[in-house]
């Protein structure tokens, strides 16, 4: 003879009412652990050099100075790794404002703003970006006068036949784009509270204090799973 056990199983009501209460405190829970954000500010990138998704719901922008020894470390260690992971990716729009405060400096300030200006009518990113990584890579100490106009001409010649050297030399000479850079290193003085310091880097104008990849990274990444808020 069988034995048959009475069936205790809770009824189908039951289970989907667990289920999604459950699913509630899951949601509610993780809305709890999410860290709070800094303020964020509203940062004017109009005519800037920028690259990645026009249309991206995070923006990184990123202050910049040509003399600038910790900008030569973040340009070679840090942008790399959000080039690959994302910019090229579609992810994110990254911008630089270069700005000029180190004695000497103005020169390859400019001479940046010419390079990103080849064609007046198309404003070349990827051009500027490359001269700018080649700049910090053959920067001398912030104490050497090195941004002269043969040398800036001559990093030009090296790097890309898509610089005119006589083009680029005009340019430089002629101080097209100082009064540009003199904007741009107002401006970052005004947002960072009088006193300009680079690189600063800002996340959908939430400013990333710790000068590190996965301090920059933990941002973005908080930032797009909240849909750029």
């Amino acid at each position: 003879m069988t034995l048959r056990l009475p069936d205790v199983r809770p009824p189908k009501i039951l289970v989907l009412i667990t289920l999604a209460l459950l699913l509630c405190t899951a949601i509610f829970g993780n809305l709890l652990l999410k860290p709070k954000l800094p303020d964020a500010i509203a940062i004017d990138i109009k005519d800037q050099p920028t690259l990645g998704y026009s249309k991206a719901v995070v923006h990184v922008v990123v202050f910049e100075e040509p003399k600038c020894s910790n900008c030569r470390l973040f340009t070679q260690q840090i942008y790399p790794k959000l080039k690959t992971e994302f910019i090229d990716t579609q992810k994110i729009t990254y911008t630089v404002i270069p700005v000029s405060f180190l004695p000497g400096s103005m020169p390859a300030a400019v001479a940046l703003l010419c390079v990103y200006h080849t064609d007046s009518s198309y404003p070349n990113a990827e051009l500027y970006f490359s001269y700018l990584d080649y700049l910090y890579s053959h920067q001398p100490e912030e104490t050497i006068d090195w941004a002269t106009t043969d040398i800036l001409v001559g990093y030009a010649e090296k790097l890309s036949p898509a610089i005119s050297p006589q083009g680029l030399r005009k340019c430089i000479d002629s101080q097209n784009y100082r009064t540009k850079i003199q904007q741009n290193t107002e401006y970052g003085k005004r947002i960072m509270g009088g006193d300009i310091a680079t690189p600063t880097i800002y996340v959908n104008g939430i400013e990333v204090k710790e000068l590190n990849y996965d301090s920059v990274k933990d941002v973005i990444e908080t930032l797009l799973e909240r849909g750029g808020k």
